[in-house]
């Protein structure tokens, strides 16, 4: 191989072209059906995608709940053709958005065959590729998918691992940059011609972001041993990180910071929009209903661990996000599904709410557990957001009917959520969407009537004990 090629820009027309090849049959890639599938750079496809939506008024980050501004601000970046860094805490959408954007590509693209970084067969960047359209009679093409290819943040990333490894000695020997003593193309190469999501861009060490920084800026990496070695990659960079003040995170250097547009993602702005983005996001996507009483308070409680008015706000350190709420719908629903729950009662919390402290433990930490453990947090929390919700249903309640409520109660003595017929079941009916919520119903007025009067005692799943009468057995 001709070390000049290293250097060489090369764009291949009509009329220079070698015969191209797909699927065994010589094809003109200039033509109708295949020209839009190569020689545009990844910001166009973006750009002229992205009008598309517009046009039709449609949004094309529909995938994430609210953040009406963000997407604003990230349509603008991408019509200018800049690189993006979110910044924001764990779970908020960083990543799922970049794979939103990800939309915006092609869902595929005429790549040479062979080549590991899949170039564009008008114009190469890989070495071995330009010999192949400048040399070459027949040059083999085949279809790539959509790339968004994620680039972990780890302070034990190499230079092979990120960016590659390459022999400019093995090169000057004559062998292809596609023998496996030549190059392995590291993850940003493998981004050619798609998105480079950096999952954590601060955890990278300094000197390989010095080495990003000359890539995306001069399109050429500068080798250990100091040798200049283009690679001109045609990529959009799409980082995360989170705030500089949180556990474990290291700065990005100025050059590379100077280089992208931040946003910032923050959670969601209401309780209706984490409901929304739990129930998008459950894996378990059948079973058991969760009516809205439960939604909210399980949603509720999560975001009261956020909230600085929140009673254990001083010693939580890192707050649960999205990822909380997602995990406590999933595990509520799965434990009512396994006890034949038509909808989720409070026993499918756990006796000891042992369902929420599953999804939660693990996702918030706190100062000093030896002083207040998360087992105390998490049944605070849950108990005071099953008060404001108790609350607001007890409020719904008519004055006239509430004494009825009282009078039928009494006249039973113990009653049952699953099989209790008159007043109670009534009201309840008038807060259900769905007759299969109407025992979770009875249980949640039932409950609220115990916290908010005093007047009746909870005695297991679904069962309450008229307190007169508890007093006189």
């Amino acid at each position: 191989m001709e070390f000049e090629y290293i250097f060489e820009e090369v764009k291949v027309k009509p009329s220079n072209a070698p015969k191209f090849v797909l699927n065994g049959e010589e094809v003109d890639i200039w033509s109708e059906n295949l020209s839009y599938y190569h020689s545009k750079s990844i910001s166009n496809y973006i750009r002229d995608n992205l009008m598309r939506y517009e046009s039709k008024g449609k949004d094309p980050f529909n995938e994430i709940v609210g953040k009406k501004v963000e997407k604003d601000m990230v349509k603008t970046a991408l019509m200018s053709g800049s690189n993006i860094l979110f910044k924001g805490k764990k779970g908020y959408g960083k990543t799922t958005f970049s794979k939103s954007i990800s939309k915006l590509l092609p869902d595929k693209l005429l790549a040479i065959k062979g080549c590991k970084i899949h170039d564009d067969p008008t114009q190469p960047v890989c070495f071995s590729c330009k010999k192949k359209v400048l040399e070459a009679e027949e040059v083999e093409l085949t279809f790539i998918p959509r790339k968004w290819i994620r680039i972990p943040g780890d302070p034990m990333t190499t230079t092979r691992q990120l960016i590659g490894g390459i022999s400019i000695q093995k090169i000057k020997e004559g062998y292809d940059l596609d023998h496996p003593e030549v190059f392995t193309p590291g993850r940003v190469l493998k981004a050619h011609r798609g998105i480079a999501y950096f999952d954590e861009l601060g955890s990278i060490p300094s000197a390989l972001q010095t080495l990003l920084h000359e890539l995306f800026e001069e399109r050429q990496i500068t080798t250990p041993e100091g040798d200049i070695v283009p690679m001109k990659i045609d990529t959009l960079v799409v980082a995360s990180t989170n705030p500089a003040n949180y556990k474990g995170v290291s700065d990005i250097k100025e050059p590379l910071l100077d280089r992208m547009e931040q946003i910032d993602i923050g959670p969601p702005e209401t309780a209706e929009e984490e409901i929304e983005i739990g129930l998008r996001n459950m894996n378990l996507k059948e079973g058991s209903m969760i009516p809205e009483w439960h939604l909210r308070i399980l949603v509720n409680a999560v975001r009261c661990m956020r909230n600085k008015n929140c009673r254990y706000a001083n010693r939580i350190e890192v707050e649960p996000s999205c990822r909380a709420t997602i995990k406590l719908f999933d595990h509520v629903r799965a434990s009512a599904t396994r006890k034949g729950h038509e909808a989720v009662m409070l026993s499918d919390y756990g006796e000891n709410f042992e369902v929420v402290k599953l999804a939660l433990k693990s996702r918030f930490e706190v100062d000093y557990e030896n002083e207040i453990s998360k087992d105390e947090i998490i049944e605070g929390v849950l108990n005071d957001s099953i008060d404001a919700v108790c609350s607001s249903i007890y409020s719904m309640i008519p004055r006239n009917t509430f004494g009825d409520m009282i009078e039928e109660i009494a006249r039973r003595k113990i009653v049952n959520a699953y099989d209790l017929n008159g007043i109670v079941t009534s009201f309840a009916s008038s807060i259900c969407s769905r007759k299969e919520e109407l025992r979770s119903a009875i249980e949640i007025v039932l409950e609220a009537i115990s916290r908010c009067s005093g007047l009746i005692d909870r005695a297991g799943d679904g069962v309450y004990v008229y307190k007169a009468y508890d007093r006189q057995t």
